[in-house]
């Protein structure tokens, strides 16, 4: 079909146009009951929710029936689009007129058909200004507004930390950065978040401040910390402007602009951030296994994101650590309060993300109910002990303990659904609605009275009141008594023994019945909206009352898990040092049986030996060393107690994790160059009040660089003075003429030929990475075995290392073998028989088998 031909059509005129309008988004244009695509969208979205693909007039058609658009946007939000919601909004003769009310995006949704109730949703901005990379980051679903502005370093380093911080939904740029600054598309490619380009205006700084005092209403951003006209305003103004572009509703729960300084945080880059398994783990990439999973006891889903974002960034003030570290003592000294704070915290619906709903007029009656259930939590939960930790006054309190009383006279709390006349409003409530549910279900009583008012008036007891179809409600008496009807009444029909009337009484009656079910509906809304503009107008109470909420779960969480795994409150101290009596890891400890995992210590003080040397053999527990440590000052920079006998320690500035590199395949980028980024970033920006974290740097090239390149870098490390621990299977390291080394290694016991690993850290060096050992342990052949230890005796009869690996097989090893290779394989598969597993006959077998391989030789 031609193009102009297309064009007659007005409702496909319609729908194009409001299609230009959004070119990025699947556009549901309503239909009747189904909301319908057209032409590329129909045959994209068919393909993604596998729907019929039809077509009208030849342009190709897709349908979703409008009960269940839900479903099939979030599958779509799934995929990585955006949804243009376009309704009906004026019924005319031949179009009706329709218009986009929403635009659904991932991180614009603040329904809990869309959301991740454990997970924040965040919507973040990033442009480049001035020599740094201006963000901000907002959650509808709580109100929180950020800016924050990152290093602009080559490798974009700091953005990426931040975005690994942050982990947000949806992420906006300025498209010119982005098609024109490879290494910034590079980074922003990374992410796992939807990336919408929009065009440079929309970064405008200018705007940007006009756009933020006309939401904020106010005639200066000073009041927010924030300078009039800062540069870094320009994300905010296109984050802002987005949200009003796509959301087209109230944004109110918005009500402050937060600048974040970097520095009031311990600042973790990425790879680190991914190291140490925060939120996913490195082998499946989900929760479980994680450090937010093993501490995690928040009983209420505002407060498990809070913790998540008190985890993703610690903080690097002790001013802040401290005032945490009241409330979790608090509840970790008194166990019944403790025990009383959860049970009454699991009856706290998310007030958060119920209030942005109503905020935004997306709400269901539910989320009103809901409100008030959180606020009889709130109430039975609040005395003045916390009054410190919430921002409201006595008399906010009492106007929302009268809204959570008004709220559950009106409400029925058993209705799920959207608004349903006679299923909102409870009965008893309001009188002159229960007087029009009467009527409308009939109005029999009224009807009722009104025939008695007749009877008494005409002194006719026989008179009968009936209705049809055709006459409607009517008086019937006999032949008899048809003369003492009142003047007043028009006769309607007359039958052969009766005569029926009708009255100005009568037809009013009737006409109040047929109106009832329409009045009762209007009016039972009418009371439903006062309700809803009640709510409204303690909106700014609601979300202090529900930040409180989340802070005393985050504060209990940590208490409890401080209780149930026998953590210990951390002493920071101003001297630079980092001293663990017993640590354990986290998570290793949460996985294993009750008293299995072995604590190990660590001293690093001020002057001497801040470096610290890690050998040993694999499994031995290195990493797992190195990483506790790390966790251990993360979690006491949280404000959280931690795994620790004793635990005491000065503020950490940035914390670097350096375990395990993998290649990055899509960059052009190989294991041992990822390794080398990663080192040079840490020995950039290190300082004497940072904690380096480094296991077997070096091993992605050859022994002699790699053994090179970890002594430069132990060398720079010793200068810039870290806190250092530094693991390696480069023994010589622990003999070159560096100073002020501390030498830890992983103790193991030797038993004969077998080896044990008992996870102590003792001073020393080891004797052996006893990766032969090792390899055995995982189940390689012995016959693989015995040539790789004659490899080895041949070609590393040098190597530097106190003692070789101890012999596996026999003491007649190092002497030439006079075995041909068939005797050779006997003896092979004579030593690995399991003779413990074996009976007698299996044994004799084996033996026969034996002998007539020797013959046939």
């Amino acid at each position: 079909m031609s193009k102009t031909q297309r064009t007659d059509t007005p409702m496909m005129a319609q729908y194009r146009s409001i299609k230009e309008q959004h070119p990025d988004s699947v556009l549901f244009f309503r239909l009747g009951d189904f909301y319908e695509m057209f032409e590329d969208d129909a045959i994209e979205v068919s393909r993604l929710l596998n729907i019929t693909l039809t077509a009208r007039g030849g342009v190709p058609m897709a349908g979703v029936p409008y009960h269940a658009a839900k479903n099939y946007i979030k599958r779509l939000l799934d995929a990585g689009k955006k949804v243009a919601i376009c309704e009906q909004t004026l019924t005319g003769e031949k179009l009706a007129q329709r218009e986009v009310v929403q635009v659904v995006t991932p991180a614009t949704v603040i329904e809990d058909d869309f959301l991740q109730a454990r997970d924040a949703n965040f919507l973040m901005a990033a442009t480049i200004r001035k020599g740094s990379i201006v963000t901000s980051y907002a959650d509808l679903g709580s109100g929180r507004f950020f800016v924050r502005q990152v290093e602009h370093d080559p490798g974009y380093i700091h953005l990426l930390a931040l975005l690994e911080e942050v982990r947000p939904r949806e992420l906006l740029v300025n498209e010119d950065e982005y098609f024109l600054l490879g290494e910034f598309k590079e980074a922003i490619d990374q992410t796992s978040a939807m990336v919408t380009k929009l065009p440079p205006y929309q970064f405008s700084a200018k705007k940007a401040y006009e756009s933020l005092l006309e939401h904020f209403e106010v005639h200066s951003l000073k009041a927010f910390g924030i300078d009039d006209h800062a540069p870094y305003l320009s994300s905010a103004g296109a984050l802002l402007s987005y949200l009003q572009q796509t959301a087209r509703s109230s944004l109110k729960q918005i009500e402050t602009l937060t600048l974040v300084h970097s520095a009031e945080f311990l600042q973790i880059d990425e790879d680190s951030r991914k190291s140490l398994e925060l939120f996913a783990n490195l082998s499946d990439g989900s929760p479980r296994y994680t450090l937010f999973d093993s501490i995690d006891s928040t009983v209420t889903s505002m407060g498990t994101r809070k913790l998540k974002q008190w985890v993703a960034s610690p903080l690097a003030r002790k001013e802040t650590i401290f005032s945490r570290h009241r409330w979790v003592d608090l509840l970790y000294h008194d166990r019944e309060e403790l025990e009383r704070v959860r049970h009454e915290l699991k009856q706290v619906l998310d007030l958060e993300r119920l209030t942005s709903r109503v905020v935004m007029g997306r709400h269901l009656p539910k989320d009103i109910t809901g409100i008030a259930q959180a606020l009889r939590g709130f109430f039975l939960l609040y005395d003045e002990r916390y009054r410190d930790l919430l921002v409201t006054t006595q008399q906010e309190h009492e106007k929302t303990f009268a809204l959570a009383t008004h709220i559950d006279r009106a409400l029925n709390p058993t209705h799920q659904g959207p608004f349903e006349e006679g299923r909102v409003i409870l009965d008893g409530y309001d009188s002159e609605l229960d007087e029009l549910r009467k009527i409308k279900g009939g109005g029999k009583e009224l009807l009722a009275e009104y025939l008695e008012e007749i009877k008494v008036q005409t002194g006719i007891p026989t008179v009968k009141l009936g209705n049809n179809r055709i006459l409607g409600h009517y008086l019937e008496v006999t032949k008899v008594h048809s003369d003492k009807m009142p003047a007043t009444f028009y006769r309607k029909q007359t039958l052969v023994n009766a005569e029926r009337f009708t009255s100005d009484e009568l037809i009013a009656l009737e006409r109040k019945i047929q109106h009832a079910a329409l009045d009762a509906e209007q009016y039972e809304r009418a009371l439903y909206e006062h309700l809803v503009e009640e709510t409204l107008a303690a909106q700014k109470t609601l979300l202090a009352i529900a930040a409180f909420l989340s802070d005393l779960d985050c504060y209990q969480s940590l208490a409890y898990r401080a209780h149930i795994s026998s953590f210990v409150k951390p002493e920071f101290v101003d001297e630079d040092c980092l001293i663990v009596e017993g640590g354990r890891h986290p998570v290793v400890e949460a996985n294993l049986p009750s008293g299995e995992f072995v604590a190990n210590p660590l001293t690093i003080e001020k002057e001497h030996r801040r470096f610290c040397l890690i050998t040993g053999p694999n499994m031995a527990g290195k990493s797992t060393y190195l990483r506790q440590n790390a966790l251990i000052v993360l979690l006491a920079q949280i404000g959280s107690y931690v795994p620790a006998a004793k635990a005491t320690l000065s503020l950490v500035d940035r914390l670097y994790c350096r375990v395990g590199a993998s290649d990055n395949l899509a960059r052009g980028e190989s294991t041992f160059l990822v390794e080398m980024l990663e080192a040079a970033h840490i020995l950039r920006t290190a300082t004497s009040a940072s904690l380096v974290i480094i296991d077997e740097l070096g091993r992605g090239t050859s022994t002699q660089d790699g053994m090179s390149i970890a002594y430069a870098v132990m060398r720079e490390l010793i200068h810039i003075g870290s806190k250092t621990l530094f693991a390696t299977h480069y023994h010589e390291l622990a003999r070159t003429e560096v100073q002020n080394l501390q030498l830890l290694t992983l103790e193991v016991l030797e038993q004969g030929k077998e080896i044990r690993f008992l996870r102590r850290v003792i001073e020393g060096v080891a004797n052996s990475s006893y990766g032969l050992n090792v390899a055995k342990m995982a189940g390689i052949h012995p016959g693989i075995l015995k040539n790789a230890r004659s490899f080895q005796r041949q070609h590393f009869a040098d190597y530097d290392l106190s003692t070789l690996q101890m012999n596996l097989f026999s003491e007649r090893e190092d002497t030439p073998s006079s075995y041909n290779e068939v005797e050779e394989q006997v003896l092979v598969d004579l030593e690995s028989f399991a003779i413990e597993h074996a009976t007698p006959v299996d044994a004799l077998l084996f033996l026969k088998e034996l002998q007539e391989r020797l013959k046939a030789k």
